[in-house]
């Protein structure tokens, strides 16, 4: 009865560890390429949790086949990054460039204005915050996930083999605005889409005990 979690950009590997302790927390951002990731990852877990690009990157692993999960949990994430004509709701192409540059120039100093955006209007902002710069780290690698997110669209993806998926993200998330939660909801055949109310880019973090609970319908 694996649960397998992926956590967000830059975050630690067990970051939801709060709402499921008894989990494989994956550190994905351990790995140099996406390819190795992919094929080190669980193949069959019971439920498979993504945070942000964690999200993204199970939502890419199940589109290709490397794992089949019997249930999924998206956490705000990304359907598509950055904006093009095909997904107009990204962000557009030069702030993506400019957090290129912000990192390359200082990575600490960028990530703790990250973590302020990902806290950013939630209804426990400042509780949240404090939470994220407790463990700011820098990953080796971190530049590399960056792009991968930065080149990934699930356009073209086949979601019709999908498992089960409930879709979290919350109204005020900054980060990744709500129409991701959306596109997704619209194209997975089993999705269950929860909006929350005064909820950021950290649902984990804004209302735990919810969150738990409807792990335990999987687990």
């Amino acid at each position: 009865m694996t649960v397998l979690c992926l956590t967000g950009w830059q975050q630690p590997a067990n970051a939801l560890a709060n709402i499921v302790p008894d989990a494989v927390h994956f550190d994905y951002g351990a790995y140099d390429n996406v390819k190795n990731m992919f094929e080190a990852l669980p193949k069959a877990p019971r439920l498979a949790i993504g945070w942000s690009l964690g999200g993204q990157l199970l939502v890419r692993a199940i589109a290709g086949g490397h794992i089949k999960p019997a249930s999924l949990m998206l956490l705000g994430v990304p359907f598509q990054w950055v904006a093009d004509a095909q997904f107009t709701e990204g962000v557009p192409a030069e702030a993506v460039s400019d957090i290129k540059a912000n990192y390359a120039r200082d990575p600490q100093a960028m990530l703790k204005n990250f973590n302020a955006l990902i806290a950013l209007n939630d209804k426990h902002e400042k509780q949240i915050l404090r939470v994220l710069n407790k463990s700011v780290r820098v990953w080796p690698n971190g530049m590399y996930w960056r792009d991968e997110l930065a080149r990934t669209s699930c356009v073209a993806f086949n979601f019709s083999d999908f498992p089960p998926t409930t879709i979290i993200h919350g109204t005020e998330d900054k980060v990744i605005r709500p129409i991701n939660a959306k596109a997704f909801a619209e194209r997975l055949p089993q999705a269950e889409l929860l909006l929350w109310p005064h909820c950021a880019h950290a649902p984990h973090l804004h209302d735990a005990p919810a969150l738990t609970q409807i792990v335990n319908r999987y687990v």
